[in-house]
């Protein structure tokens, strides 16, 4: 993410020449860290430039490109035993200081003692953040939510089209993923999806997702607890 305030260099890396942390260069196209590996350190990029991606549905997804001066890989200082969520390359010759949890540790042991539990109570609760953010959204039960909201704002026909382009966005998921559990949703009698009538060559001709049941959310979680219950007898 990148750093407030100055996008000189020279002015990070005069702050953090007052500790003992190590200057890396990293040549075009080298991997700084691939996702799933075992983080143990963050870098603020100095110089170059630095792409950070991920595997989303089997295919690469881009999440952001880094430039000075920026800091990335930053969770693996609050996360213990936990693998890298994305990879990050070079896209040119770059050169990042690195920080590892140890330099962090000491710059908290050597602030007074005000800061210092100031500085506890911040990092507690961004590894809370960061746990949660981590978790995985329930894609499923994502897509009845955004469909019930349309519901209950009177609206109960969307265009097909742009609504799977825009709940993959949402969700970080490809197109057929969401169009699979829409069609689950059809199954269930939940929705229909068809062909548009309304007037307009706008909408003429186009797939419309149809809402056919009322509260939608409602009506799926009882669904839910109802065949929680057949599965117990």
């Amino acid at each position: 993410m990148p750093l407030p305030g100055s996008r000189d260099s020279s002015v990070v890396m005069k702050r953090v020449s007052q500790g003992s942390f190590l200057q890396r260069t990293v040549l075009k196209h080298n991997v700084i860290f691939s996702e799933g590996s075992k983080g143990e350190e963050a870098y603020i990029l100095v110089d170059g430039k630095v792409e950070i991606s991920g595997s989303v549905d089997g295919r690469k997804k881009v999440f952001a490109v880094l430039q000075p001066v920026s800091i990335f890989g930053e969770m693996a200082l609050f996360l213990e035993n936990h693998g890298r969520t994305a990879t990050a390359i070079a896209l040119e010759d770059s050169k990042v200081v690195v920080l590892n949890g140890d330099d962090l540790d000491g710059y908290i042991e050597s602030a007074p003692p005000a800061i210092q539990a100031i500085l506890n109570v911040m990092v507690t609760r961004l590894k809370n953040t960061t746990k949660k953010a981590l978790r995985a959204p329930n894609v499923p039960m994502g897509i009845v939510r955004v469909l019930d909201l349309f519901e209950l704002n009177g609206k109960t026909e969307i265009l097909y089209d742009s609504a799977v382009r825009h709940l993959a966005d949402i969700f970080v998921c490809s197109p057929a993923t969401i169009e699979g559990y829409l069609q689950g949703l059809v199954t269930q009698g939940h929705l229909a999806i068809d062909v548009s009538g309304a007037a307009g060559p706008a909408a003429s001709g186009r797939r419309v997702i149809r809402l056919l049941t009322p509260h939608l959310m409602q009506a799926v979680l009882m669904a839910g607890k109802t065949d929680k219950v057949k599965d117990e007898d």
